[in-house]
């Protein structure tokens, strides 16, 4: 925009010259040189104030994107992966994250959360894992993860265990509005009233949510010490080992 307004400016001047030169003919046959020599030295003073103006503008642009771009590097979070040593639960939460984490949109991080009910591995083809599988989406702000999405996803998932380690093989998902309780009956089956009663204990699922947070937190020597839903007061992360919280679910 600057550069066409300094051309624009030495087209003026130079249309004005010569409608001065129409009028008055001796003039432009005694001044003619020094026309030209004007021209020409507002015609490099221009452009070269419009290129200086350009390189100010280009030189803020860069300055301005690159602290944003430094910010949305800082903002990035590494990945969940389970902390703990067991394979099985490493595939069990690595399945949550890849199968419910796609119904939302992307965040700094997505971490799991596994209120498990109850588990059978009498069959080793077939491992039972029942519980309440909830995946949170969180955004950084300062010291504080902000949940911005997730959800709830109740069933049973089955596992293989194999020569190379574990794989889920289906995931029995309990239906919504009126198929809840039906569905929830049949897949939890004897395990229904302790699937009921631990989703009614609010703050036994909140502390292991925390906990796992904390593991994370821990495992990736990062600097959060609590985590925020909307609407409601931060919660601080407990300072629990991670080997001893682990150690529970063996």
């Amino acid at each position: 925009m600057m550069k066409k307004t300094a051309i624009a400016l030495i087209c003026s001047m130079v249309l004005v010259a010569g409608c001065g030169s129409a009028e008055n003919p001796f003039t432009q046959d005694n001044n003619v040189e020094e026309n030209t020599e004007n021209i020409e030295t507002i015609d490099e003073e221009e452009v070269a104030e419009a290129a200086t103006a350009q390189a100010s503008v280009e030189t803020m642009d860069e300055n301005t994107e690159d602290p944003e771009a430094d910010m949305a590097k800082a903002s990035v979070l590494p990945a969940y992966e389970y902390p703990g040593p067991e394979l099985f639960y490493s595939v069990l939460y690595q399945y949550i994250i890849d199968e419910c984490g796609q119904h939302f949109e992307k965040a700094d991080v997505g971490i799991p959360c596994l209120n498990i009910v109850a588990e059978d591995e009498s069959d080793k083809n077939d491992i039972k894992v029942w519980g309440d599988f909830w995946y949170y989406n969180y955004e950084l702000n300062g010291d504080t993860l902000e949940m911005v999405s997730g959800g709830s996803f109740p069933g049973c998932i089955h596992i293989k265990s194999t020569d190379e380690g574990y794989e889920v093989t289906e995931f029995e998902m309990v239906g919504d509005g009126a198929d809840y309780t039906p569905t929830a009956k049949k897949i939890f089956g004897k395990h229904y009233d302790e699937f009921t009663k631990m989703n009614e204990d609010t703050e036994a699922k909140e502390k292991t949510r925390a906990q796992i947070i904390a593991n994370y937190v821990a495992a990736n020597n990062l600097e959060i010490t609590q985590y925020k839903d909307y609407g409601w007061e931060p919660v601080k992360l407990p300072e629990e080992n991670i080997d001893s919280f682990y150690s529970t679910l063996d």
